[in-house]
């Protein structure tokens, strides 16, 4: 299944000082083309800043206890570590050098994968859903299953369900409105929704890479069963 949207985050133990030595760092992205950006909670000890860069397609939100990249479009542009992905890697490089920063304890990743399929077999899936032996009513708008699992240093969270129109707005599938997910608009088939959580103490590109591999993995061979 195609990987439509990724969000990726580094979480840090709190930089007490993070309002007053954040600005610095992110005042030279202020120069790029068709970059915007809004201020959460200003002046007060969670304020927080999201950069949007619109032609790269990424959002860079940046907080005292965090950073996170969100994405659309085709992975693989993510690979390359100066590509559309250097700002985020930049900063973070940046934020480690602040006085009250100590040690990051976790990254995660959250990857959603869309299969359309046409709508005489979309209904035929409603119809018979997986996973009941009965199903409780007729006719079905939506279904899903989750499954979760957890080790000592790693989390997993696995939602695999119906794709509907629905699903784009509330999923926020397409946030920059690219050419990526334009086809998702008015169709149906299938949704996950992958999410992994790693204990982490020093992330990095090439982590994140396995993350990320893991997660395409994870979408490509785990189908539905009907």
């Amino acid at each position: 299944m195609l990987i439509r949207k990724l969000q990726f985050n580094i979480d840090y133990f709190h930089i007490l000082t993070f309002r007053e030595q954040y600005k610095e760092i992110i005042s030279p992205y202020f120069s790029f083309e068709n970059l915007s950006y809004e201020i959460e909670n200003e002046n007060t000890i969670h304020e927080r800043i999201r950069l949007v860069f619109n032609n790269e397609k990424i959002a860079l939100f940046i907080r005292k206890e965090g950073i996170s990249i969100v994405f659309e479009g085709d992975v693989t542009e993510l690979k390359d570590q100066n590509g559309v992905m250097k700002p985020f890697w930049d900063i973070f490089e940046r934020i480690k050098d602040f006085q009250g920063y100590s040690k990051s304890h976790r990254h995660s990743i959250v990857v959603h994968s869309v299969e359309l399929l046409e709508q005489e077999k979309y209904e035929e899936i409603l119809k018979t859903p997986p996973y009941l032996v009965l199903n409780p009513f007729k006719n079905l708008t939506d279904f899903a299953c989750v499954y979760e699992s957890k080790s000592q240093e790693s989390e997993y969270r696995f939602h695999f369900g119906a794709y509907s129109n629905v699903d784009l707005n509330r999923h926020d599938l397409s946030p920059f409105k690219t050419k990526h997910n334009s086809d998702l608009k008015d169709g149906t088939g299938l949704l996950i929704r992958c999410e992994i959580k790693k204990a982490e103490k020093n992330p990095g590109f090439g982590k994140f890479k396995s993350l990320l591999n893991e997660a395409e993995k994870i979408c490509t061979e785990y189908k539905l069963s009907t």
